[in-house]
């Protein structure tokens, strides 16, 4: 599909780009990906199905650390949701970027799945540097962002219960979409009108000769929505039962 010229040195017309929902871009992707959207919508549908449970366990208890566990689950799903949209809207890197965040929230939700000390560093010649995860996330320590939780869940695998081949379809998945999370050729290359050489779109698009691209995009949100059941199930059972009291509830705020 070749987007219209549109001249953007008159700002009247940059103003109506900014504006654009990109309608006819995503009606493109729609048409072309119609399998793919079915499958990923009961994927998502599956997920949302377990949310009551896990919120009404997460109220009950009301602990930061449990609070931190459920905003890191939700966003799993939010993230999911909102790459899909922006892929629907052709701005691949975009949805890549988000898609990269939902699969990190994975990793940082099960980390915080556990009271117990768990490692959060690794340096050759010393010995491994062991903290609350959870505590480390709420003071915004730098050990424990988000780029480095898939890392960090794989030393943490056995004391969270958490199979290795799990973690290697997070990081599998993670290296797919590191890409779209820099400038770099990846960036450059979406630009690229591939059947019009010499051509470059701006802002969303949706190409036919991309079209192999565009469903592995979505056979990777289908398949990360294959496993979030499970996980969300895994939260949910690191959660004390229900009548259980609190053992930290949420402190009054402090000066």
């Amino acid at each position: 599909m070749s987007s219209p010229a549109v001249d953007l040195t008159d700002p009247k017309a940059v103003l109506h780009e900014l504006r654009d929902s990109d309608q006819r871009v995503r009606d493109a992707f729609v048409a072309a990906l119609g399998t793919e959207l079915e499958q990923l919508a009961a994927g998502l549908a599956a997920c949302f199905q377990r949310l009551p449970g896990l919120n009404a366990r997460l109220v009950q208890h009301n602990t930061i650390r449990t609070d931190l566990m459920g905003a890191f689950a939700l966003g799993v799903l939010d993230d999911l949701m909102v790459s899909t949209k922006l892929l629907l809207a052709g701005k691949l890197p975009a949805g890549g970027n988000v898609m990269r965040q939902a699969i990190e929230g994975v990793a940082m939700a099960l980390l915080c799945s556990t009271d117990n000390l768990v490692v959060i560093e690794q340096k050759d010649n010393r010995p491994p540097v062991q903290a609350r995860y959870w505590k480390k996330v709420w003071a915004g320590d730098t050990r424990v962002q988000g780029q480095h939780a898939i890392r960090q869940l794989g030393w943490n695998a056995a004391a969270l219960g958490v199979k290795r081949e799990g973690i290697k379809r997070l990081r599998d998945a993670q290296q797919f979409f590191h890409p779209f999370s820099h400038c770099g050729q990846v960036a450059i290359v979406h630009r690229a009108a591939l059947a019009q050489p010499g051509v470059w779109n701006l802002g969303g698009h949706f190409e036919a000769a991309k079209l192999d691209g565009y469903r592995t995009h979505m056979a990777q949100r289908i398949g990360l929505c294959g496993v979030l059941p499970g996980f969300l199930d895994r939260l949910l059972g690191a959660l004390p039962p229900t009548g259980a009291a609190s053992a930290a509830p949420n402190p009054p705020a402090q000066g």
